[in-house]
C-alpha cells in the first residue's frame, strides 16, 4: 500500500494544478454549484491534456532511466563523479591562492596530526562557483552551450508543443539561473502570451542552474539525485504551468526563436575571464544571501524561543512550519514516521531557500546528522528541495524580468507568488514520480 501513496499524490498535485487553474469562465446567470462546475468543466477542456500526458510519460522515462536502467543510471552517476571531479579541480585553485589551512580547515598544533578539519562554505562553494562559471562561459564561446540548448528547446517543441521562445528559456533553466535564462529570449520577453511568461518563469523556479548543483554537491549531496531532479522538474514545471497558465492565443506564438546573446569575449580566456567575475558575483551573492538567511533564521528561532520558554515549550520556527508540509511529505512517498523531518526541510526551503534545507540533508545522508532517513526517503527529500521556489525568488524575478520587460511589471509581480507555488508543486511531482519508481 505504501508503494502505491505517490500515486496519489501525483493525482492530488494535478487536481490542485487544475483547481488553481486561471482558465474557466462560467455563464454569468450560474451559480453556486452549478457554477464551479461548469467552470471546473471549462479549466479540463482547455487544458491540453496530450501535453501533460506526454510530459509526464517523458518523466517517467528520465526516472527509469536515470534512477533504475543500469547502462543509464551508472552513466549518470558517472556524470555525478566528474562534477565532483570538477569542484576538486577548484579547490587546486583555491589552495594555491589561499593554502590548505584555509580552503580545507586543516588546523595543526606543533608536532601533531591534524587537529581539526572544518568545512569552510565561502571557500569550497565560492571558488566552485567560480570555476564552473569561467568553463560555462569557455562552453558558450565555443557555442557548445548554444548547441546543447537548442537541442534541448527543439526536443520540448516537437515533444510538447512549446513556442519558440519558451522552449529555448525552459531548455537553458537547466544550466543558467533563474533570470540567466530569460536574458536568452529577452527580445521576445515584451510579446510573450501570458502563458509563455507563465511557464518560463515557473519552469526557471522549479528548477535550479548548473553552478547552483556545483554548490549542492560540494555540499554533500549525491550528485545523480540532483541531476535527476533538474531535468525531471523542469519538465513538470512546463507541465504544471500549463495546466494552471493554458494557452488562449496560439495565433500571437512563434514556433522558431534565436538565442538572443551576445558575445562575450575577443577569445577563450577573455570569454573565461567574463565568466569568472560573473561567477564572482553570483558566489558573493550566493555566500551572503545564506549567510543573511541562517542569521535570520537564528534571530527569528530566538525571538520565538522567548515567547515559547515563557510556557515551558520549546521549538525552532522550522519545526512549526514542518506540520503543513508533513501530509505533502507523506503524499510523495515518505514514511509517515519521517515526514516531520522531511516537512521540516520542505518549509525551511520555501522561507529561506535550498541550500540551507540541503545544508541540513546532506550531513543526513552520510550518517552524520542529528536524524536518520531511509535511503527511499532520502531521494525524495533531495528531489523534493531541488529547485529555486522559495521567497527570495520572488523578488530575483520581479526586478530582473520587470526590468527586461518593463511594460509588464506589473502582470510579472502579479503571477510571481502562484508561479513559485506551482514550481514548488513541480518539485513534489518530480519526488513522487522517483518515490513511486524507488
Amino acid at each position: 500500500m505504501e508503494t502505491l501513496i505517490p500515486i496519489l499524490g501525483i493525482l492530488v498535485i494535478l487536481a490542485v494544478a487544475v483547481l488553481w487553474s486561471e482558465s474557466g469562465q462560467a455563464a454569468p446567470n450560474l451559480t453556486g454549484m452549478r457554477r464551479f462546475l461548469s467552470r471546473f468543466k471549462n479549466r479540463l477542456t482547455e487544458i491540453n491534456w496530450r501535453m501533460v500526458a506526454t510530459g509526464l510519460a517523458i518523466n517517467f522515462g528520465l526516472a527509469l532511466l536515470m534512477l533504475k536502467v543500469p547502462g543509464t543510471s551508472d552513466a549518470v552517476i558517472s556524470v555525478g563523479k566528474a562534477v565532483t571531479h570538477v569542484i576538486d579541480f577548484a579547490m587546486e585553485g583555491a589552495v594555491f591562492v589561499l593554502g590548505d589551512t584555509i580552503v580545507y580547515g586543516k588546523f595543526f598544533k606543533p608536532g601533531q596530526e591534524v587537529a581539526q578539519h572544518e568545512f569552510i562554505f565561502a571557500v569550497r562553494i565560492g571558488f566552485s562557483i567560480i570555476f564552473v562559471s569561467g568553463m560555462v562561459a569557455i562552453g558558450y564561446y565555443f557555442g557548445l552551450v548554444q548547441r546543447i540548448v537548442k537541442l534541448l528547446a527543439r526536443f520540448l517543441t516537437r515533444s510538447m508543443g512549446l513556442s519558440g521562445p519558451e522552449a529555448l528559456s525552459c531548455a537553458a533553466a537547466t544550466w543558467v539561473g533563474q533570470v540567466e535564462c530569460q536574458l536568452l529570449i529577452k527580445p521576445y520577453m515584451p510579446t510573450l502570451t501570458r502563458s509563455e511568461l507563465f511557464t518560463t518563469m515557473t519552469s526557471a523556479m522549479a528548477t535550479t542552474a548548473g553552478s547552483a548543483l556545483v554548490v549542492y554537491i560540494s555540499l554533500g549531496m549525491p550528485a545523480n539525485f540532483l541531476i535527476t531532479a533538474s531535468l525531471m522538474s523542469a519538465l513538470n514545471g512546463i507541465i504544471l504551468a500549463k495546466i494552471v497558465c493554458p494557452e488562449r492565443e496560439p495565433e500571437k506564438i512563434l514556433r522558431e526563436a534565436n538565442i538572443a546573446l551576445p558575445a562575450e569575449g575577443v577569445n577563450a580566456f577573455d570569454a573565461a575571464s567574463h565568466g569568472v567575475m560573473t561567477g564572482t558575483d553570483i558566489a558573493v551573492k550566493v555566500i551572503t544571501m545564506v549567510a543573511f538567511a541562517i542569521g535570520f533564521m537564528g534571530m527569528v528561532n530566538f525571538g520565538l524561543g522567548k515567547v515559547l520558554d515563557l510556557f515551558g515549550l520549546h521549538a525552532q520556527i522550522q519545526d512549526i512550519l514542518a506540520y503543513p508540509f508533513m501530509p505533502v511529505a507523506w503524499l510523495i512517498g515518505v514514511p509517515w514516521h519521517e515526514c516531520f523531518h522531511v516537512g521540516r526541510l520542505m518549509a525551511t526551503e520555501l522561507v529561506f531557500n535550498e541550500i540551507v534545507s540541503y545544508g541540513e540533508l546532506a550531513p543526513v545522508i552520510h550518517g552524520a546528522g542529528p536524524y536518520i532517513l531511509a535511503a527511499k526517503t532520502q531521494l525524495i527529500a533531495s528531489v523534493a528541495l531541488c529547485g529555486f521556489a522559495h521567497l527570495g525568488s520572488l523578488g530575483i524575478n520581479i526586478g530582473g524580468l520587470g526590468a527586461m520587460a518593463p511594460n509588464r511589471k506589473g502582470e510579472i509581480a502579479g503571477m510571481a507568488f502562484k508561479s513559485m507555488m506551482v514550481a514548488n508543486m513541480a518539485t513534489w511531482l518530480s519526488a513522487a514520480i522517483c518515490g513511486l519508481l524507488f
